[in-house]
């Protein structure tokens, strides 16, 4: 029985979509063309559609959704078949983007450090605890309460965390090439003990 029951989840767990990954996919696709015009014939709407469901007509049974949802939270504009980004539809974008973020492959160490720091306000907390709880859950070590560090390139995640929360004064990103007593963050990440 139990062996009947694993590939019909298999199954629908590769077309089934939530209502987030669908306007991630839409807000993406504004993001590289910079607008969606023509739905129907737009160019690489294909391949987006796809993305959506495998089967055409729900897939752009659930873009006409999603787009509608995304003009009435004011994430996109429109006129006639043309949709175009907000600045609340950037800030959703980047924020979504944050939400599915995962660290790229490592490399090889270049023995530089990659630092996110904030101080985000009391009247932003939940912004303040979600990002604390990302760069956890990415792996970063906490060195004090709003400072974390990473042995990795990831510039990019601070730039979503300015732009997804309106924090691009609260937020910065670092790199550093030297640390005074690194020993506890080397042997955290794994990373070969410093040269003398």
């Amino acid at each position: 029985m139990r062996k009947t029951e694993e590939p019909n989840n298999k199954k629908r767990s590769g077309s089934k979509r939530t209502r987030g990954d669908v306007a991630l996919i839409v807000l993406g696709t504004v993001a590289a063309m910079g607008l969606i015009t023509a739905l129907l014939v737009a160019p690489g709407l294909g391949h987006v559609l796809k993305l959506i469901d495998r089967n055409p007509r729900r897939a752009m049974d659930k873009l006409q959704r999603a787009l509608k949802r995304l003009v009435q939270d004011d994430s996109l504009s429109h006129a006639g078949n043309t949709y175009r980004f907000t600045p609340a539809g950037r800030r959703k974008f980047a924020r979504l983007r944050f939400e599915a973020y995962e660290m790229p492959k490592r490399k090889t160490w270049d023995k530089k450090w990659r630092i996110i720091c904030f101080d985000i306000p009391e009247t932003k907390r939940y912004a303040r605890l979600r990002v604390q709880r990302k760069l956890q859950e990415l792996g970063f070590c906490r060195l004090q309460d709003s400072v974390f560090a990473y042995p990795h390139p990831c510039g990019e995640l601070a730039g979503l965390i300015q732009i997804g929360f309106g924090l691009e004064r609260d937020v910065r990103g670092m790199v550093v090439t030297q640390m005074d007593n690194d020993r506890l963050l080397r042997l955290h990440f794994h990373l070969a003990p410093k040269e003398t």
